[in-house]
């Protein structure tokens, strides 16, 4: 059979059938370039870019309170002297025993310091307390930063429970004062008056913080009765085995399973309708005391 002319041009596999197909790419090539060579063709792949590698995250620093300076200056097991973040300078009247806070709850104890290599630090006891917030919920120094809500709500809570600087000796009683007395006619000076004993008080014992093999506890002592108490040793008995490790705004004392608390110079006295707060660590499983006695007088429990 003889093929037509037409037949020729588009056969496959021969010469003329491959021209069209050339020149389409030869103009391509050069189409609005000026005859310049055409760009390298765009691939699927896109473009490998360099990796971007993160800072490392600042992490907490173990380190143990050589130095207790106040309440809010330590000086470190590495030698640096840091301020902790939050806490502003105490009162006058509460220097000295804010200071005592401070000793009892770091001095020589492992702490976290986070962030690690700056002068104002926020410092983690052991059992992963907040040591700044710990301070103002005991109102043994103000919170400097008016922008944190939790150190605020710290602080409104100490001014009305009359805790540390927000009680005696900083603030006066709430009571009305009595009017002076007048001198005796007697050039005999009067014999001094024994310590009223206690008409009424009242205890709230809550465990803040748990943690395999030991606790934290608030103890809240309210003075309930008509007169003013000077001098006073708070006890307890444990239900098991618990062991006091330390205490704060008293001194402990623990013969077996008894508890004494006993008041420090700063907080000997609880006027008619205040109340203080001390607070200790302990092992051993966190049960509430069932009984508690204030120089010897029974206390409800709040």
């Amino acid at each position: 059979m003889t093929r037509s002319r037409g037949d020729a041009r588009t056969a496959p596999g021969t010469r003329s059938g491959r021209w069209p197909a050339i020149a389409v790419v030869l103009l391509i090539g050069v189409a609005g370039c000026g005859g310049e060579p055409a760009p390298p063709a765009v691939t699927s792949t896109p473009p490998a870019f360099p990796s971007i590698i993160e800072p490392p995250l600042k992490t907490a620093y173990s380190a143990t309170v050589q130095t207790v300076v106040d309440v809010r200056t330590v000086r470190l097991s590495d030698g640096e002297e840091v301020r902790v973040k939050g806490l502003a300078v105490p009162d006058a009247c509460w220097t000295e025993a804010s200071t005592t806070f401070a000793k009892t709850m770091l001095l020589e104890k492992p702490v976290e310091r986070t962030p690690d290599g700056e002068p104002v630090v926020s410092l983690r006891l052991a059992d992963g307390t907040d040591y700044a917030l710990l301070a103002v919920e005991m109102g043994m120094a103000r919170n400097e930063n008016p922008d944190d809500r939790v150190m605020k709500e710290a602080e409104a809570s100490a001014t009305s429970k009359r805790l540390g600087q927000w009680g005696p000796p900083c603030v006066a009683p709430s009571t009305t004062a009595a009017p002076a007395p007048t001198a005796p006619a007697a050039s005999t000076p009067a014999a001094p008056q024994a310590p009223k004993p206690v008409t009424g008080c009242s205890v709230a014992y809550v465990v803040t913080h748990t943690w395999p093999g030991g606790f934290r506890t608030d103890v809240t002592l309210r003075n309930t009765g008509a007169a003013e108490i000077n001098g006073w040793t708070l006890q307890w008995t444990f239900a098991g085995t618990q062991t006091v490790s330390e205490m704060w705004n008293a001194t402990p004392k623990q013969s077996g399973r008894d508890i004494s608390a006993t008041a420090v110079p700063y907080n000997v006295a609880i006027p008619a309708g205040e109340s203080l707060l001390l607070g200790f660590t302990a092992s051993g499983a966190s049960t509430t005391p069932r009984a508690f006695t204030l120089n010897g007088h029974a206390c409800s429990l709040a």
